[in-house]
């Protein structure tokens, strides 16, 4: 093998975060043939967006990690899309933790137990032990999306929600420090789950200068606290106002590898 076999712009893996309302999901529909695996159960407003374009996709709605793993199983063997949407980890993660409760009755505070549960054939898990079963749980459904991506070169993106977090006030110093981190149930799932992902880009919506409308953006790379990152070569910034951003990032790296 050798690295020039490597195409940049294929197989997008990636991870779209940011606040609610700012087009993580809408975005991600522009991608070619979509399968959204709803879970955080508010399509209205993609369908809103798409519909009058003349765009419709698939889509299936999962209450359960399990169901939504063993629907990613099905994909390993077949997958009929080219755009593969989990919708979105921060209300995956909080149903992980609500499996966990209602199976033993354990506290969402991580009391330690060593019941485990079966996630997918051949494989079993912590149920919870101070949130590692959450972050098992996440990485083995990363793990099979990788898997699938990889085998039939296609596209994956996972959407999730930012936590704005403002420290205390340093003693000697009197400054803070603000961070945004993805959110899910503990923090070292929000801390490991950006790695697996080749673009990890933040949405955001400005003002808009000249008297309409919001504007829409992207974010390919860390500016402030908003971290980012990109294997592509693709502006820090992307407008996407009434726009598709798959169309608007294809075209950039067409510009750049002219």
């Amino acid at each position: 093998m050798n690295t020039k076999e490597i195409n940049l712009d294929e197989r997008i893996f990636a991870l779209f975060k940011g606040d609610p309302g700012s087009g993580k999901s809408i975005a991600a529909a522009s991608f070619p043939e979509p399968y959204f695996m709803d879970i955080d159960a508010r399509l209205k407003s993609v369908v809103n967006y798409w519909r009058p374009r003349g765009r419709e996709f698939e889509y299936d709605r999962f209450t359960t990690p399990l169901k939504l793993n063993q629907k990613l199983e099905e994909f390993q063997a077949h997958c009929p899309y080219k755009t593969i949407i989990v919708d979105g980890l921060t209300t995956l993660s909080r149903s992980i933790f609500q499996v966990a409760k209602s199976m033993r009755g354990v506290s969402l505070e991580g009391e330690k137990t060593k019941t485990k549960v079966r996630l997918s054939a051949g494989m079993e898990l912590k149920q919870i032990d101070d949130y590692q079963g959450e972050v098992e749980w996440i990485q083995t459904i990363l793990n099979n999306l990788k898997v699938i991506s990889l085998s039939h070169n296609i596209n994956v993106i996972m959407t999730a929600h930012i936590i704005t977090i403002e420290s205390s006030p340093d003693i000697k110093t009197g400054n803070t420090s603000i961070s945004r981190n993805i959110l899910t149930a503990g923090k070292k799932a929000a801390a490991e789950v950006p790695v697996d992902f080749d673009e990890a880009w933040h949405f955001d919506v400005q003002p808009s200068y000249d008297g309409g409308g919001p504007r829409y953006t992207v974010i390919t790379k860390n500016t402030g606290w908003d971290w980012a990152k990109t294997a592509m070569n693709i502006p820090i910034r992307i407008d996407f106002t009434n726009d598709s951003l798959y169309d608007k990032v294809m075209e950039s790296v067409r510009e750049a590898n002219k």
